[in-house]
Protein backbone atom coordinates (compact mmCIF):
# COMPACT_ATOMS: atom_id res chain seq x y z
CA UNK A 1 0.00 0.00 0.00
CA UNK A 2 1.44 3.40 -1.23
CA UNK A 3 2.27 6.03 1.72
CA UNK A 4 -0.83 8.11 0.23
CA UNK A 5 -3.19 5.43 0.67
CA UNK A 6 -2.00 4.72 4.06
CA UNK A 7 -2.07 8.27 4.90
CA UNK A 8 -5.75 8.96 3.38
CA UNK A 9 -6.88 5.59 5.32
CA UNK A 10 -5.85 6.40 8.80
CA UNK A 11 -7.25 10.18 8.23
CA UNK A 12 -10.86 8.71 7.17
CA UNK A 13 -10.58 6.16 10.44
CA UNK A 14 -9.93 9.24 12.41
CA UNK A 15 -12.61 11.25 10.97
CA UNK A 16 -14.99 8.66 11.52
CA UNK A 17 -14.34 7.94 15.39
CA UNK A 18 -14.97 11.61 15.56
CA UNK A 19 -17.96 11.25 14.36
CA UNK A 20 -19.07 8.03 16.61
CA UNK A 21 -17.71 10.19 19.91
CA UNK A 22 -19.49 13.32 18.41
CA UNK A 23 -23.12 11.33 18.36
CA UNK A 24 -22.94 9.10 20.98
CA UNK A 25 -21.92 12.09 23.65
CA UNK A 26 -25.10 13.59 22.41
CA UNK A 27 -28.39 12.58 24.53
CA UNK A 28 -31.18 11.35 22.16
CA UNK A 29 -33.67 13.72 20.63
CA UNK A 30 -36.75 14.12 23.17
CA UNK A 31 -35.24 12.21 26.05
CA UNK A 32 -34.65 14.26 29.80
CA UNK A 33 -31.51 14.63 30.77
CA UNK A 34 -30.79 13.26 34.11
CA UNK A 35 -31.44 15.24 36.74
CA UNK A 36 -28.47 17.47 38.29
CA UNK A 37 -28.31 16.63 42.06
CA UNK A 38 -27.61 20.64 42.86
CA UNK A 39 -30.22 21.79 45.56
CA UNK A 40 -32.40 23.50 42.59
CA UNK A 41 -35.44 21.74 40.80
CA UNK A 42 -35.51 23.36 36.82
CA UNK A 43 -39.12 22.99 34.68
CA UNK A 44 -39.14 19.46 33.25
CA UNK A 45 -35.70 18.48 35.11
CA UNK A 46 -37.91 15.35 36.56
CA UNK A 47 -40.28 12.62 35.19
CA UNK A 48 -43.12 12.74 38.11
CA UNK A 49 -43.80 15.33 40.12
CA UNK A 50 -46.45 15.71 42.97
CA UNK A 51 -48.09 19.13 44.55
CA UNK A 52 -49.56 18.38 47.93
CA UNK A 53 -51.85 21.11 47.84
CA UNK A 54 -53.03 20.97 51.70
CA UNK A 55 -49.72 21.43 53.14
CA UNK A 56 -47.61 23.34 49.82
CA UNK A 57 -45.01 20.38 50.17
CA UNK A 58 -43.39 19.14 46.56
CA UNK A 59 -42.19 15.72 45.87
CA UNK A 60 -40.52 15.00 42.48
CA UNK A 61 -38.77 11.93 41.37
CA UNK A 62 -37.06 10.07 38.25
CA UNK A 63 -35.96 6.57 37.85
CA UNK A 64 -33.01 5.80 36.16
CA UNK A 65 -32.11 1.82 35.98
CA UNK A 66 -31.53 0.57 39.56
CA UNK A 67 -31.56 4.18 41.12
CA UNK A 68 -34.26 6.87 41.92
CA UNK A 69 -33.93 10.47 42.44
CA UNK A 70 -35.68 12.47 44.49
CA UNK A 71 -36.20 16.57 45.53
CA UNK A 72 -38.55 17.89 47.83
CA UNK A 73 -39.53 21.01 48.21
CA UNK A 74 -41.10 23.12 50.44
CA UNK A 75 -42.37 26.83 51.52
CA UNK A 76 -40.82 26.91 55.16
CA UNK A 77 -37.34 26.94 56.54
CA UNK A 78 -36.54 23.89 58.65
CA UNK A 79 -36.40 20.13 57.97
CA UNK A 80 -38.78 18.63 55.39
CA UNK A 81 -39.00 14.71 54.54
CA UNK A 82 -40.25 11.95 52.78
CA UNK A 83 -41.16 8.54 54.23
CA UNK A 84 -42.83 5.78 52.27
CA UNK A 85 -44.66 1.93 52.98
CA UNK A 86 -44.97 1.77 56.76
CA UNK A 87 -45.59 -1.76 58.22
CA UNK A 88 -47.83 -0.85 61.20
CA UNK A 89 -49.77 2.20 62.37
CA UNK A 90 -49.31 5.97 61.43
CA UNK A 91 -45.28 5.45 60.22
CA UNK A 92 -44.21 2.28 61.89
CA UNK A 93 -41.87 0.11 59.60
CA UNK A 94 -41.44 3.26 57.15
CA UNK A 95 -38.34 3.99 55.66
CA UNK A 96 -37.50 7.73 56.28
CA UNK A 97 -35.23 10.35 54.49
CA UNK A 98 -35.22 13.44 56.66
CA UNK A 99 -33.04 16.72 56.25
CA UNK A 100 -32.49 20.34 56.87
CA UNK A 101 -30.13 23.39 55.80
CA UNK A 102 -28.38 25.41 58.22
CA UNK A 103 -26.40 27.92 56.74
CA UNK A 104 -24.93 26.40 53.84
CA UNK A 105 -24.79 22.92 54.72
CA UNK A 106 -27.29 20.35 54.29
CA UNK A 107 -28.20 17.71 56.81
CA UNK A 108 -30.01 14.45 55.40
CA UNK A 109 -30.28 11.26 57.16
CA UNK A 110 -31.63 7.68 56.21
CA UNK A 111 -34.16 7.01 59.17
CA UNK A 112 -36.46 3.83 60.26
CA UNK A 113 -39.78 4.65 61.91
CA UNK A 114 -39.13 1.82 64.73
CA UNK A 115 -42.43 2.54 66.22
CA UNK A 116 -45.66 4.68 64.86
CA UNK A 117 -44.48 7.77 66.64
CA UNK A 118 -40.21 7.75 66.77
CA UNK A 119 -37.78 7.28 64.41
CA UNK A 120 -33.61 6.15 64.72
CA UNK A 121 -31.20 6.83 62.16
CA UNK A 122 -30.42 2.91 60.59
CA UNK A 123 -26.67 3.48 61.12
CA UNK A 124 -27.60 3.62 65.19
CA UNK A 125 -29.83 0.30 64.25
CA UNK A 126 -27.37 -1.45 62.35
CA UNK A 127 -28.16 -0.85 59.27
CA UNK A 128 -26.35 1.93 56.46
CA UNK A 129 -27.16 5.00 54.92
CA UNK A 130 -27.79 4.49 51.54
CA UNK A 131 -27.80 8.01 50.61
CA UNK A 132 -25.50 7.88 47.19
CA UNK A 133 -25.25 11.94 46.41
CA UNK A 134 -26.73 14.62 48.02
CA UNK A 135 -27.55 18.86 48.00
CA UNK A 136 -29.76 21.46 48.85
CA UNK A 137 -30.46 25.11 49.01
CA UNK A 138 -32.80 27.32 51.12
CA UNK A 139 -34.08 30.97 50.82
CA UNK A 140 -36.70 33.30 51.95
CA UNK A 141 -39.48 31.18 49.44
CA UNK A 142 -38.40 27.86 51.03
CA UNK A 143 -36.30 24.80 51.18
CA UNK A 144 -34.93 22.13 48.44
CA UNK A 145 -33.31 19.13 49.03
CA UNK A 146 -32.57 16.83 46.55
CA UNK A 147 -30.92 13.12 46.64
CA UNK A 148 -30.34 9.73 44.99
CA UNK A 149 -30.52 6.01 45.93
CA UNK A 150 -31.33 2.64 44.62
CA UNK A 151 -34.54 1.75 44.27
CA UNK A 152 -33.52 -1.86 46.53
CA UNK A 153 -30.55 -1.15 48.77
CA UNK A 154 -30.59 -4.34 50.60
CA UNK A 155 -30.63 -3.14 53.79
CA UNK A 156 -33.36 -4.41 56.10
CA UNK A 157 -34.25 -0.48 56.84
CA UNK A 158 -35.34 0.26 53.74
CA UNK A 159 -38.12 -0.40 51.42
CA UNK A 160 -37.39 -0.75 47.92
CA UNK A 161 -39.62 1.51 45.37
CA UNK A 162 -40.87 -1.52 43.15
CA UNK A 163 -43.80 -1.25 40.42
CA UNK A 164 -47.51 -0.40 42.42
CA UNK A 165 -48.42 2.24 44.41
CA UNK A 166 -46.06 2.91 47.43
CA UNK A 167 -47.99 4.97 50.37
CA UNK A 168 -46.05 8.27 50.90
CA UNK A 169 -46.14 10.52 53.39
CA UNK A 170 -44.23 14.31 53.53
CA UNK A 171 -43.97 16.64 56.23
CA UNK A 172 -41.99 19.03 57.54
CA UNK A 173 -41.44 21.48 60.32
CA UNK A 174 -40.12 25.07 60.48
CA UNK A 175 -36.84 23.81 62.68
CA UNK A 176 -33.46 22.96 62.21
CA UNK A 177 -33.63 19.59 63.51
CA UNK A 178 -34.82 16.11 63.18
CA UNK A 179 -36.83 15.94 66.15
CA UNK A 180 -39.35 18.68 66.12
CA UNK A 181 -43.27 17.21 65.79
CA UNK A 182 -44.81 18.79 62.18
CA UNK A 183 -47.86 19.18 63.45
CA UNK A 184 -50.62 19.75 60.64
CA UNK A 185 -47.54 19.86 57.77
CA UNK A 186 -47.59 15.89 56.98
CA UNK A 187 -49.94 14.07 54.37
CA UNK A 188 -50.05 11.06 53.16
CA UNK A 189 -50.81 9.90 49.55
CA UNK A 190 -50.51 7.25 47.35
CA UNK A 191 -47.69 7.24 44.19
CA UNK A 192 -46.86 4.80 41.57
CA UNK A 193 -43.03 5.84 41.14
CA UNK A 194 -42.47 3.26 38.10
CA UNK A 195 -45.76 3.91 36.10
CA UNK A 196 -46.14 7.61 37.38
CA UNK A 197 -49.54 8.71 39.00
CA UNK A 198 -50.50 10.27 42.39
CA UNK A 199 -53.95 10.44 44.95
CA UNK A 200 -53.62 11.90 48.12
CA UNK A 201 -55.39 10.02 50.63
CA UNK A 202 -55.56 11.69 53.89
CA UNK A 203 -53.65 11.46 56.89
CA UNK A 204 -55.39 8.36 58.24
CA UNK A 205 -54.32 5.82 55.15
CA UNK A 206 -53.57 2.27 55.67
CA UNK A 207 -50.01 0.83 55.16
CA UNK A 208 -49.67 -1.82 52.27
CA UNK A 209 -49.25 -4.42 54.41
CA UNK A 210 -52.29 -3.85 56.25
CA UNK A 211 -54.56 -3.23 53.70
CA UNK A 212 -55.36 -6.97 52.07
CA UNK A 213 -58.40 -8.58 54.25
CA UNK A 214 -58.87 -5.06 56.66
CA UNK A 215 -62.45 -3.13 56.40
CA UNK A 216 -61.66 0.18 56.33
CA UNK A 217 -64.38 1.73 58.60
CA UNK A 218 -64.07 -1.25 61.49
CA UNK A 219 -60.36 0.37 61.56
CA UNK A 220 -61.71 3.51 61.74
CA UNK A 221 -64.24 2.65 64.05
CA UNK A 222 -62.20 0.74 66.68
CA UNK A 223 -59.47 3.69 66.70
CA UNK A 224 -62.30 6.15 67.41
CA UNK A 225 -63.91 3.99 70.34
CA UNK A 226 -60.07 3.25 71.63
CA UNK A 227 -59.98 7.10 71.87
CA UNK A 228 -63.39 7.82 73.57
CA UNK A 229 -62.97 5.27 76.31
CA UNK A 230 -59.42 6.49 76.91
CA UNK A 231 -60.81 9.97 77.41
CA UNK A 232 -63.53 9.19 78.92
CA UNK A 233 -61.17 7.17 81.63
CA UNK A 234 -59.15 9.74 82.39
CA UNK A 235 -62.05 12.27 82.60
CA UNK A 236 -63.25 9.76 85.35
CA UNK A 237 -60.53 9.47 87.30
CA UNK A 238 -60.23 13.29 87.15
CA UNK A 239 -63.34 13.97 89.13
CA UNK A 240 -62.95 11.32 91.01
CA UNK A 241 -60.04 12.18 92.91
CA UNK A 242 -60.48 14.81 95.05
CA UNK A 243 -63.64 12.83 96.30
CA UNK A 244 -60.82 9.67 97.40
CA UNK A 245 -59.11 12.78 99.37
CA UNK A 246 -61.81 13.81 101.36
CA UNK A 247 -62.84 9.90 102.52
CA UNK A 248 -59.41 9.15 103.62
CA UNK A 249 -59.52 12.78 105.41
Amino acid sequence: MSEWRRASLMAGLAITALLVFVVAGRPVAGAPASPRIDGRIEDGEYNGHYQAQKIGMALHWTIEGEYITLAMRTPAQGWLAVGWDPTGPIMEGEDILIGYIRGKELFLQDYFANTSVTHANDVSLGGRDDVLEASGSEDATGTTIEFRRRLDTGDRFDRPLGPGAHTVQLAFAPTDDFVTYHGDKRTVVKIDFQAGGAVETGLFARPRAMEAGRNPFASWLLTVVTGVTLIAGLTTAYLLWPRRERNHA
